[in-house]
């Protein structure tokens, strides 16, 4: 490989943040290639690797101010903990991602290639592009909001299970939980209009793919910078034959079964009968007795790969 050197006046800065268990713990081969695929790219880099939950926020937060590339090697709790410091931030460096989760339901949303060095390469030199971020009371989320039946899938599902099975491990532990679940009673207010429902499951997102599970893809192509969001609710199913006519819409795709409703709203609030446990990108949040959440439009800029045809994204000899 050929050491391309840039001037100190001309070199950028970057932080890189890697999350070592993320997924089946491959985060470490990531590390050095994108390291050396930054310094070629004329950036200098501080790179660290978290060691507990909280790291990615409390790093984007203290460094990230000073960088003009953040790239993130893990899972959608990690990318979840980069846009939370990101957020704080006046100037906001742009977000290259480098997944290594299970499902990456983020990456996929992105448009992001699967191959490695791709991967490198488009977090490194690919094109900035904005996109949308939610606000849950005040705490920012790169994707997805959820309770009930499928939130702590994530947790639940083994790791080696979704290591190996990706979507059908966490299909399967969505079914299952989806039939133990006590209901829900909640009033959601969402464009204009107040619902009363008891329900299994609620998601607030800016990807077409929820927790391996719900897909929206099959019907209609999700813009990540629209300024709006995909509110699913599940209403509570009352038998048998209610939870297999809710398992063949998740399966199919097809959302019009009438124990589901499907919003699309820049904005949409949730008052249950009692507090409720909430998850964000797969982080749990604490008990609320209210969520007002809101699209915050055009918030961040994610590094995306370029147009086809342009060729490698890195000078020669990276």
């Amino acid at each position: 490989m050929t050491l391309i050197r840039f001037e100190r006046s001309r070199r950028r800065k970057a932080l890189l943040i890697a999350n070592p268990k993320a997924g089946a713990a491959n985060a470490g081969l990531a590390l050095a290639p994108a390291v050396e695929a930054l310094s070629g790219a004329g950036f200098e880099t501080l790179a660290f690797t978290t060691c507990c939950r909280g790291d990615a926020f409390e790093l984007s937060r203290e460094y990230g101010g000073e960088c003009e590339r953040l790239v993130c090697i893990g899972g959608d709790g990690t990318v979840n903990e980069v846009v939370r410091g990101v957020m704080m931030l006046e100037k906001r460096p742009s977000i290259g991602y480098i997944p290594m989760g299970s499902t990456n339901d983020f990456a996929k949303a992105l448009g992001l290639p699967k191959q490695r060095r791709k991967l490198i390469e488009t977090a490194v030199a690919g094109e900035e592009t904005p996109i949308d971020v939610g606000c849950f009371n005040g705490r920012h989320y790169a994707c997805l909001a959820s309770f009930g039946a499928f939130t702590d899938i994530g947790y639940t599902t083994d790791q080696s299970a979704k290591n190996v099975w990706g979507f059908m491990a966490y299909l399967g532990g969505g079914l299952s939980a989806l039939a133990n679940i006590k209901p829900i009673r909640v009033n959601v207010t969402v464009n204009g209009r107040t619902y009363s429902e008891r329900l299994a499951f609620a998601s607030v997102s800016n990807t077409p793919s929820i927790i391996g599970v719900i897909n929206y893809n099959r019907k209609r192509k999700i813009d990540l910078n629209d300024g709006l969001f995909e509110v699913m609710l599940i209403r509570y199913p009352e038998n048998a034959l209610d939870l297999s006519r809710i398992a063949h819409a998740l399966t199919t795709g097809d959302f019009g079964c009438d124990l589901m409703q499907v919003f699309v709203s820049d904005r949409v609030r949730f008052e249950p009968a009692e507090p409720v446990d909430w998850m964000l990108d797969g982080e749990h949040a604490e008990a609320w007795h209210e969520a007002e959440i809101r699209n915050v439009h055009s918030a961040i800029k994610m590094v995306l790969p370029k147009r086809k045809g342009s060729g490698s994204l890195l000078p020669k000899g990276v």
